[in-house]
């Protein structure tokens, strides 16, 4: 068993040889491994499209471990359902039997048969029953035979595991599924091809009589049909589609889907995950990326690999975090997403005979028994914030690995001086300690270890000057010979160092540059100053490029916040635990604070003013006017409810509020003068001093005039346009939309203005005041152009603000300053007019020392700790 097949990696056993499986992106699925190959049947499967069967999406016969990947469908099975709850009766039985009959009809159209429906092959899902298992036929019969299943399913449902007398299981066939009948009636004429099944020509089950009393659990029209799919000879069942016609017309009462008997609660992996991330204490959440990086490895392939880390790794050394770090693992064992057990999970590199990955032994006394592994290969891509952790430290992990294993074999060895590492080795454990690894704390072994490495080169350097001395008796010739050499080896270890930390602070300032553009020129001009070496030179040029100039962050800021920038960018809010904060990100002062309200907070919005600030919760909304001292307002018209994206906005003339839940299609506008819901059910886009609106619904779509009698007009160009990535020109009769294909800027006619769309197409979309500048943003990167002639005046990345939280864009008046509100309440200024000067390193650095000054020395210690202070302006 492997952590993956093909593209998809696996999780637990579903049963048999079914695996919750996920694919590069997290997406969740059902993988069957095949002891065979069935080609034709698989071929067919891919080819059925119905929303009762769980879709086969992709299939690999030719390999080593032939495989099926299907949709994945959350729920119980009906097996379970009847198990815990007991059997189905009345119009239940009826949504039970359309469904599945629909699902069989779709299969043998498609040319398909499903060949396996038990119990457990359909689920219960939050739409109504799924048939699953398609594609992984063993029955031969034919669509015949999966009708006789249908009917043995519709008895299992109406009686559970104990049917009638007469009804017992066939052999081979699970329980609770009613035998073949004993007798046929031969009487009964075949329904011709394409007829629903007519009325009174039920099929005998033993003797004669029998039928109605040992299906007395079934109305008459459905008892029929059941009856009429168990007929013994194959020829004389009807089919699916003729199931189909006979169970369309039904009473009102019988019409609907079946659902589960309690809300579906089978989220995937990485909601497990999640969920169990966001109940810990803060404290605790930051141990968390500690505890998972480092059971991570890496295959030789360069992919990501499970691996076997012990308790000590993660604690020795760290007193404080002792007992916060036995809560993560604990949770995390108790959730089933750790395994501290002594069995081998069936991941590739973890080992059973007693050492990790790395070829060194686990300590199997205690807590330690078998060591730490991550239980599911999957949840490296199935959950999303994992994943952010490993693209993060990517680069590193190979260098963390090849350290861990090096200390613990100097450990295991007595601490020898020849298993310290040397040289290049040396070097880039230090760069990497010093500014390649974010979430990752180095353990106390491996602390020493380092420590080792620069002792004993420092210890080198010092022998060679005792050795310079003990020369002093020789001839002054030799003398002065040996002083040469001893001094060039000196100021070569010496210089070796400086060498490794230049490219330590240039490594550094290059990784923090779209996060703290400030802090990276200060370092880069720190590498400079160190040792002059290509790196350092870049990061200076680097540096001398960046349009970012400042950078202001909420101290109170963390993964939990809310923030919103006003229009202008001269204001952020941010909400943290409960407090609402109201910061001048120019000056960094603080303007006002309050209480925010009891429920929780789903989204903030700024008035186009930038006085109020709205704030969508679960149920209710509420208003705070920043400037006059009170607190929050009364709660008033609606919240979002769904989890997932949200995001509320003011209309340009801050007469509406509107919020939405990207995920659930949830939406609404709240009129804020009349009191009152608008565009409820639809998808609008709001004009300048809220006069004209788009409400965008496929061909049907119009221009509204807000004013007067309103006025509407059709604009079926608008079909298949993204209204989220539409905005207003400020004089209210263009729209600029971000398109797949770019960002185009029509007239409400729907006649393109720009003669060359602006690339790459980004998502949300801001204007200038002035309507000269265009600006967009995504997950983490911004772009701004000018309209006239499409000249792209920035286009620089930005911290991450999460994938439900987009980057937010602000353009001042005047159109010189864009301020950016990224992850974390992080805002970025950037300076549109930036010119990049000469690439001159001399010139660079005396400018970073004129404005920014150099790094004190309390980012020294922290960002270059291996050597000395040493002013550098």
């Amino acid at each position: 068993m492997t952590d993956r097949l093909g593209g998809y990696w696996l999780g637990s056993r579903l049963g048999g040889a079914v695996h919750d499986a996920y694919d590069e992106s997290g997406t969740r699925y059902a993988l069957t491994r095949l002891p065979a190959r069935p080609q034709g049947p698989v071929k067919a499967a891919l080819q059925v499209r119905s929303l009762c069967v769980a879709r086969v999406v992709d299939a690999c016969l030719d390999g080593d471990a032939p495989y099926l990947v299907s949709e994945y469908v959350p729920g119980p099975t009906l097996a379970e359902v009847v198990g815990r709850r007991g059997p189905y009766g009345g119009d239940d039985l009826y949504r039970l039997a359309a469904a599945t009959a629909t699902a069989l009809a779709a299969i043998h159209e498609a040319g398909a048969v499903h060949g396996g429906l038990t119990p457990d092959r359909v689920v219960l899902g939050a739409e109504g029953p799924r048939l699953v298992g398609l594609g992984t036929a063993t029955d031969g019969s034919g669509p015949p035979g999966d009708v006789r299943d249908w009917g043995r399913l519709l008895v299992f449902a109406a009686y559970g595991p104990a049917p009638p007398d007469g009804l017992d299981p066939s052999p081979g066939q699970p329980p609770g599924l009613p035998a073949q009948p004993a007798q046929p009636d031969q009487s009964v004429q075949p329904v011709p091809p394409g007829q629903p099944v007519p009325p009174g020509q039920p099929a005998q089950v033993g003797r004669p009589g029998r039928p109605e009393r040992l299906l007395d659990r079934f109305d008459r029209p459905l008892r029929e049909l059941v009856l009429a799919a168990l007929r013994r000879d194959p020829d004389r069942r009807p089919s699916a589609h003729q199931l189909l016609l006979s169970l369309l017309d039904v009473p009102q009462s019988q019409q609907g889907r079946l659902l589960p008997p309690e809300p579906v609660d089978d989220p995937p992996l990485g909601t497990r995950a999640e969920r169990l991330y966001l109940q810990l204490s803060r404290a605790d959440q930051d141990l968390v990326p500690e505890v998972f990086l480092r059971l991570v490895g890496m295959a030789a392939d360069g992919t990501d690999t499970r691996r076997r880390a012990t308790r000590t790794e993660l604690v020795t050394g760290r007193p404080p975090e002792q007992a916060a770090m036995d809560r993560v693992l604990r949770a995390y064992t108790e959730a089933g997403l750790i395994d501290q057990s002594d069995t081998d999970t069936g991941g590739v590199g973890i080992d059973r005979s007693g050492t990790d990955a790395d070829g060194v032994g686990i300590d199997r006394s205690g807590t330690d028994a078998g060591g730490l592994v991550i239980a599911q290969a999957a949840l490296l891509r199935a959950w999303p914030r994992l994943h952010e952790w490993l693209d993060a430290e990517r680069d590193g992990l190979a260098v963390h690995r090849d350290l861990t294993k090096a200390a613990r074999r100097w450990e295991a060895g007595g601490r020898r001086e020849s298993d310290l590492f040397q040289d290049d080795d040396l070097d880039r454990a230090l760069a990497w300690a010093a500014s390649g690894r974010r979430r990752v704390t180095l353990s106390a072994a491996e602390q020493a270890f380092l420590d080792g490495g620069r002792a004993l080169v420092r210890g080198r350097a010092r022998g060679r000057r005792r050795a310079m001395a003990a020369l002093a008796s020789v001839t002054l010739v030799a003398v002065l010979a040996a002083v040469v050499v001893a001094v060039w080896r000196e100021g070569s270890a010496d210089g070796r160092l400086d060498q490794a930390m230049a490219r330590v602070a240039a490594s550094r300032a290059r990784a923090m540059r779209a996060a703290d553009p400030v802090t990276a020129r200060r370092l880069s001009l720190a590498a400079w100053r160190l040792a002059p070496v290509a790196e350092a030179r870049a990061a200076l040029a680097d540096s001398a490029a960046d349009p970012a100039v400042d950078v202001f962050a909420d101290p109170y800021g963390g993964p939990h916040s809310l923030d919103a920038l006003s229009d202008d960018g001269t204001r952020l809010a941010a909400l943290t635990d409960g407090t609402i904060r109201v910061y001048d990100p120019l000056s960094r002062r603080q303007l006002a604070m309050t209480a925010g309200p009891a429920q929780s907070v789903r989204a903030l919005a700024w008035s186009p003013d930038g006085r109020t600030l709205a704030l969508v919760g679960v149920d209710r909304s509420y208003l705070w006017d920043t400037t006059s001292g009170a607190g929050v307002g009364r709660p008033f018209g609606r919240g979002l409810g769904a989890p997932g994206q949200q995001a509320a906005w003011f209309s340009p003339g801050g007469g509406l509020l509107f919020a939405a839940a990207r995920q659930s299609g949830e939406r609404w506008a709240w009129n804020l003068r009349t009191g009152r819901a608008a565009f409820v059910g639809r998808y609008a886009v709001v004009g300048p001093r809220d006069k004209v609106a788009l409400v965008f619904a496929g061909t049907r779509s119009e221009v509204v005039r807000l004013s007067g009698r309103g006025a509407r007009t059709p604009a079926p160009w608008l079909d298949r346009m993204p209204w989220e990535y539409t905005v207003f020109s400020p004089e209210g009769e263009r729209v600029a939309i971000a398109e797949e294909t770019g960002v185009q800027i029509y007239t409400l006619d729907g006649v393109p203005v720009l003669p060359v769309r602006l690339r790459p197409s980004p998502g949300s979309l801001t204007f200038s005041a002035d309507g000269q500048l265009l600006a967009s943003t995504d997950s983490d990167r911004v772009r701004v152009w000018r309209v006239s002639d499409g000249t792209r005046l920035t286009d620089r990345q930005v911290p991450a603000a999460g994938a439900d939280r987009p980057v937010q864009a602000a353009l001042a008046p005047g159109g010189r300053w864009l301020r950016v509100l990224a992850g974390h309440g992080t805002v970025v200024t950037i300076d549109l007019a930036h010119a990049t000067p000469p690439p001159d390193p001399a010139g660079s650095a005396a400018s970073i020392c004129g404005r920014y000054g150099g790094l004190s020395r309390t980012d020294w210690d922290r960002y270059l700790a291996e050597v000395p202070y040493r002013p550098v302006c």
